[in-house]
């Protein structure tokens, strides 16, 4: 093992020429919609088809077909066996819990999982993948003909959320290639740590139509991955890669070349890739140019999808069956008397068993039995710990409304600065309860569990109860005792009190509500605070004016 890790570690390869790739032709099935990309008429007779193809790093100790760890981030070329490098007379020896993996994704996707699957060589040359050929599944994948429903949001807040199912042609399994560090002089250092690491890719049909519906798709996508625990989903790892294949056409007529775009790796460039790419060939067309097919990439600094390289030449890939892996072969409940005496076949409805509740679900749920609003409902079940949190909260609390508030607005913001989950946190379900019945109750105010939360959150193990008496955290409830503090911040800021008495405007009432909170440390509720504040102004400025 020492001499392949030297062996490896000194590979430096002259950089071949990247031969271009001949992706599958999306442009069988898409339902008709028609996207505005502009306000301009000449756009606007448009539409866009968009179609994905993920690649998911499947969560396994070990690669596909060899037993090397896998560890992101381990020195280069250190998680490499014999077969990660090609070496002659090596074999592939299929990762069981990879097919298990890619069994559960199919199910929790809605795809049939076919109970014969098998494995092709996918022949190209590229010093990251040593063979000289990939290990895919092409014409006979793990599982087919899927889909997912999920949620578009507007793109501000006044705009309509709306539901869109997206249709996934096929899961199969694969393995990944290494990694190219291009440095000067035409030359590629390779790092095969990720060679062999077990892919499921998936291949959506193209019936998206522009940018924000690919990123919401990836976004639930990622959502029922993380549920199932088949695929970590860090994309800036990763872990997880987009390519997008985009097209335009007027409406009504036949689709038009495609081109892709390759790698992106977050959901905000997904959706800016997709709508410039849409953008970009619509004017081209109507500047009297052609669309060429090619692979473009997506500039991170200047916005736009650059040229890669073209795909006018069809690439023979020359697939032919892998000879050395046999097929993969599943059985289900009415197979169970021929295979009963099989302990090596996987039973495809016992993984049917294994799927916990998953998004699409559990926002049906919260739709349904408590009466949330599609975006809401979609926001918590994206929010990794939320469901439950809601569920708990709800069980003792019948303001779903401020829960949802309090969840976005209050625990959302400080878990997204400190970059933790809540699983992270140390806080628990019923915590966040406790602190929302003492926030619902009007027992402190707003910025008081803001306080609170953060204290938690930095280590305090005291309830929120105690902590609020602690420090006497309770609200003002006596309105005469929240008059003497409204008269003494009236009196310090007369001249702001003065010009409210006259032009009643909002900013100068602020002024007063912000120095009274921090005179009381919070204790105040703003809106009872507010009335009073109008009413002792009325009362004070109507007698000097009539004196």
């Amino acid at each position: 093992m020492a001499n392949i890790k030297k062996v490896i570690s000194s590979i430096f390869i002259e950089r071949h020429v990247i031969l271009s790739l001949n992706r599958l032709n999306f442009h069988n099935l898409r339902l008709n919609f028609s996207t505005k990309i502009s306000t301009d008429d000449s756009i606007s007779k448009y539409e866009g088809v968009v179609g994905l193809e993920v690649h998911a790093q499947i969560s396994s100790k070990s690669k596909l077909f060899s037993s090397s760890p896998v560890e992101f981030g381990a020195p280069t070329n250190t998680k490499v066996s014999f077969f990660d490098a090609a070496f002659p007379g090596t074999l592939p020896v299929l990762n069981k819990s990879c097919v298990e993996a890619g069994i559960l994704t199919a199910l929790a996707l809605n795809c049939t999982v076919n109970k014969i699957s098998t494995f092709d060589r996918k022949h190209y040359f590229y010093p990251d993948l040593p063979a000289g050929y990939q290990i895919t599944q092409q014409f006979k994948p793990l599982a087919s003909n899927g889909h997912i429903k999920f949620v578009v949001h507007g793109k501000t807040n006044n705009s309509l959320s709306y539901e869109c199912l997206a249709y996934l042609k096929q899961i199969q399994l694969e393995q990944d290639s290494g990694r190219s560090f291009h440095v000067k002089g035409a030359k590629s250092l390779i790092d095969l740590n990720r060679a062999g690491i077990g892919l499921m890719e998936l291949v959506f049909e193209p019936n998206l139509k522009n940018g924000t519906e690919a990123a919401a798709l990836v976004k639930s996508l990622i959502s029922v991955l993380k549920q199932i625990g088949t695929c970590t989903c860090e994309m800036e790892e990763g872990t997880l890669r987009v390519d997008a294949n985009v097209s335009v056409n007027k409406i009504g007529e036949p689709f038009g070349v495609r081109t892709e775009v390759k790698n992106i790796n977050s959901l905000r460039y997904i959706a800016r890739a997709v709508d410039y790419e849409i953008e970009r060939q619509i004017k081209i067309i109507e500047n009297g140019g052609s669309i060429i097919n090619e692979t473009r990439a997506y500039d991170y600094s200047s916005k736009k999808t650059i040229f890669m390289r073209d795909k006018e030449i069809l690439q023979d890939y020359r697939f032919m069956p892998e000879p050395n892996l046999p097929p993969i072969r599943l059985c289900d409940n009415s197979d169970k008397d021929e295979f009963e005496n099989c302990d090596n076949v996987l039973n495809i409805d016992d993984f049917q068993k294994r799927l916990p509740d998953l998004p699409e679900k559990e926002r049906d749920t919260l739709i349904c039995k408590y009466k949330l609003p599609l975006n809401a409902a979609d926001r918590i079940v994206h929010s990794s710990g939320f469901m439950k949190i809601f569920e708990v909260a709800a069980s003792r609390i019948n303001d779903y409304s401020s829960i949802c508030n309090f969840l976005f607005y209050n625990l959302e913001s400080q878990l997204n600065t400190r970059n933790v989950s809540f699983k992270e946190s140390g806080l628990s379900e019923n915590y966040i309860t406790d602190l929302l019945e003492l926030l619902i109750s009007k027992k402190i105010s707003d910025a008081t569990a803001n306080d609170i939360l953060q204290m938690s959150l930095n280590g305090d193990q005291r309830s929120a109860q105690d902590i609020v008496k602690a420090y006497n955290w309770f609200l003002i409830s006596e309105e005469k005792e929240l008059e003497k503090y409204c008269n003494e911040i009236i009196t310090t800021y007369e001249k702001i009190a003065k010009r409210y008495a006259k032009s009643g405007k909002q900013k100068d009432m602020t002024t007063m509500l912000i120095a009274l909170n921090q005179k009381v440390n919070n204790r105040a509720s703003i809106k009872m605070a507010e009335k009073v504040f109008a009413r002792l102004i009325h009362e004070r400025f109507q007698i000097n004016k009539t004196s």
